[in-house]
């Protein structure tokens, strides 16, 4: 009995959790579609179908994302009316001179949409395009330019207004819970990977496909808090909170990888008896963080951090045991397998807990917890907490000209069919080949998605050629009339839900309502219908085949010069000013990888190197992060920086060699630098144990791991690229 009632509970929570929510959704878009659609007639505007088509672009499942898109798309829409009157006025007779004002115009924004993220790039994207659809009426009937671009606003506006308000007062739904929802999902995937890495560690490859889907969800958890801003006061906080969670999940994550790599190291032969002093070490953390996951999943976070910070001080005090016990019946290398194994141990459960602290602020933060220091700090980071920001991605001025000057050819080459040919369709085609062009130059692979549109506007004129054949003629009044759309207007949203689908879903929800809702006092034309699905269809091949041939994202030149953007990023890892440095390079080095791994299959060997070395990059990039605040971190038994005096001997030599190698392999010299290093920092007289740096390890043995781990994987990345320089 006890058993089934708790099936029922679960079944339940479930359903509220998931299903409702998502049948809430979709009865709330097209609740708000249809009471946008009866506005817009009872207001005589000029394009019902633009009202409904707003409805569907801005309708979220949270009320926060609701208010962020409607904010971005009402800046975006205005500016792009104001520039589309701007060109009418400049050029009213002389067609070829506003098509070329509104390409350059169109091209510039999608330059800015290349630059920015999240809703930031929207508002560029829509007042690009909004030139494009205000500008092209107008441009045709120049003496009604001013009635089009207020109509338009009118129709975009009265959109927004619906779909905010339908947000808000039937069944609203916080963005709080799903930032809360996505942050504890983040946070078991954490464990998860924890527990395998504690399990024997995880193989390159499947590491590259864990670190990918933590990217996407730390994107899409970052999504959520630019959302959060527009919701309330409460939101503003979390907005604040999820950022600094961000960091120190990155935090740990970066520690998480290197130990994986070390714990896979300790299966070589050599070093078998460091593995086995410490498997049972390793399994018993596992079975704790096992139930620290259930703990968690539970929902009980309090409990979590006292049960992490009595794991992390019983790992400390067995670790200096096995220290203690083991260290003087190893050889030099051993002991140094288990000096890494002990650092990055300690290191990650410091890191796991300041996490796991974040975590319990955003559930709780009325309770005003004080977060934990990270571990061998530097001063900067007392003052001044190191926070990640992804709102602009980190890029370059070629991605962004690129992007603009795939939009300048495009938006040319259709202007000049249209004016050679005279196409009575061409404004349309257009029109839809400014909006695929801009919006899908943001996407990491922009010819997927712009398929996924392909299959949403066939699907939309298929069903708008059912509609307008079958139903529409019909039917009288509009409550007959929102009774056979009704299922229509589900057809997107739920689209939407399936997260793979979401091009098809916009693509379906822009142009049904296009092609199928009747204007106001017009007769339908099934003609006019017929020639703009067509022209549609046409411009989203164009567009594709245009993404394809013209600056393709994702090509050997682009995989390159990817590459070479994050090697430059690890050579200013070696060399920039430390302070914010870290958080600097958590964000930039996940935009590279994300890139690099949008149009990359893992399975295909070439493919597979590419990502191998990345993930060395990242891996070497962390270890030299560590060393450096390690060289500048307080102590308390040998001065204010005891480490410092390794820097200019050792130190700067190693990371010089980095400095400027570029994409070659290790010259002779570096590779007789490197040596001597290593011998040099194998002979280091061994220093007192200083509890600030670190309650195990003295001064000597943590510096020397840090120098070996960067040493191994320069020499790794060396050999990876030595037989492409033989060959």
């Amino acid at each position: 009995m006890a058993s089934s009632a708790v099936t029922h509970y679960q079944f339940w929570r479930d359903f509220y959790r998931q299903d409702l929510q998502r049948w809430l959704f979709l009865g709330k878009t097209a609740l708000a579609a249809l009471l946008a659609l009866w506005l817009a007639y009872r207001f005589q505007l000029d394009s019902p179908s633009t009202v409904v088509i707003t409805v569907f672009i801005v309708m979220q499942s949270r009320n926060g994302m609701v208010l962020a898109k409607s904010f971005y798309r009402a800046i975006g829409t205005i500016v792009g009316s104001i520039v589309a009157l701007l060109l009418v006025a400049l050029f009213p007779d002389a067609r070829i001179g506003f098509l070329a004002g509104l390409a350059l115009w169109v091209a510039f924004c999608t330059a800015g949409a290349r630059y920015f993220r999240n809703f930031q790039a929207y508002a560029f994207v829509l007042a690009g395009y909004t030139a494009a659809l205000v500008g092209l009426p107008a441009a045709l009937d120049p003496g009604h330019a001013v009635d089009i671009g207020i109509a338009r606003l009118s129709d975009v506006m009265l959109g927004i207004l619906v779909a905010s308000i339908v947000s808000a007062v039937v069944f609203p739904q916080s963005l709080r819970e799903l930032l809360e929802s996505t942050a504890k999902s983040r946070l078991e995937h954490f464990l998860g990977n924890s527990l395998r890495v504690l399990n024997g560690g995880v193989a390159r490859a499947d590491w590259i496909v864990l670190h990918l889907a933590a990217t996407q969800e730390t994107l899409q958890l970052d999504n959520y808090r630019s959302g959060s801003f527009f919701e309330s006061a409460a939101g503003r906080l979390h907005n604040e909170l999820v950022g600094e969670m961000i960091a120190d999940m990155m935090f740990a994550s970066g520690t998480l990888h290197l130990l994986n790599s070390h714990i896979r190291r300790l299966r070589r032969v050599a070093l078998s008896p460091v593995q086995e002093a410490s498997r049972e070490l390793l399994e018993q953390l596992r079975k704790d963080l096992e139930g620290l996951r259930q703990t968690i999943q539970a929902g009980d976070s309090a409990l979590a951090r006292t049960h992490l910070q009595g794991v992390q001080e019983r790992v400390i005090d067995q670790l200096s045991r096995l220290r203690e016990d083991l260290h003087t019946r190893l050889d030099a290398a051993q002991a140094l397998a288990l000096d890494s194994l002990i650092l990055l141990l300690t290191r990650y459960l410091a890191e796991f807990r300041r996490y796991l602290e974040s975590y319990h602020r955003l559930l709780y933060p009325e309770q005003k917890t004080a977060s934990l220091p990270l571990p061998m700090t530097i001063d900067e980071v007392h003052d001044k907490r190191w926070r990640v920001s992804f709102d602009r991605p980190p890029t370059e001025i070629i991605q962004p000209l690129t992007a603009a000057a795939r939009s300048l050819m495009v938006v040319a080459l259709v202007s000049c069919f249209w004016l050679w040919t005279a196409w009575p369709s061409g404004p349309s085609a257009l029109i839809i080949a400014v909006v695929l062009v801009a919006l899908f130059s943001t996407f990491p692979n922009p010819v997927a998605s712009t398929r996924q549109m392909g299959f949403g506007i066939l699907l939309a004129f298929l069903a708008a050629m059912l509609f307008s054949l079958e139903f529409l003629p019909r039917l009288q009044g509009f409550l007959l009339l929102a009774l056979a759309l009704f299922p229509f207007f589900l057809v997107s949203p739920w689209l939407l839900t399936q997260s793979r689908w979401a091009g098809t879903a916009a693509g379906f929800g822009i142009f049904f309502p296009q092609l199928a809702v009747p204007d106001n006092d017009q007769p339908f034309s099934y003609v006019n219908m017929l020639n703009t699905g067509f022209a549609e269809l046409i411009a989203v091949f164009l567009v594709g085949i245009a993404f394809f041939l013209i600056f393709p994202l994702g090509n050997r030149w682009e995989r390159s010069r990817l590459l070479e953007r994050f090697r430059t990023l690890v050579r200013t890892v070696a060399s920039a000013p430390l302070t914010n440095l870290r958080n600097r390079y958590a964000a930039e080095s996940r935009e590279y990888l994300r890139l690099l791994a949008a149009t990359l299959t893992p399975q295909q060997q070439g493919d597979a190197e590419v990502l191998r070395e990345a993930m060395r990059l990242d891996e070497l990039a962390e270890g030299i992060l560590q060393l450096r605040i390690l060289l500048h971190a307080r102590g308390e038994e040998a001065g204010e920086h005891p480490l410092q005096l390794y820097d200019q001997d050792y130190v700067e030599p190693l990371l010089q060699s980095i400095r400027q190698r570029r994409s070659e392999a290790m010259s002779e010299e570096d590779r007789q630098r490197l040596r001597a290093t290593l011998d040099a920092v194998q002979h280091l007289p061994e220093e007192r144990l200083d509890p600030a740096l670190h309650p195990i390890l003295p001064p000597d043995a943590l510096f020397r791991v840090y120098v070996h781990v960067i040493a191994s994987v320069s020499r790794r990345l060396s050999q990876a690229l030595e037989p492409q320089d033989a060959g």
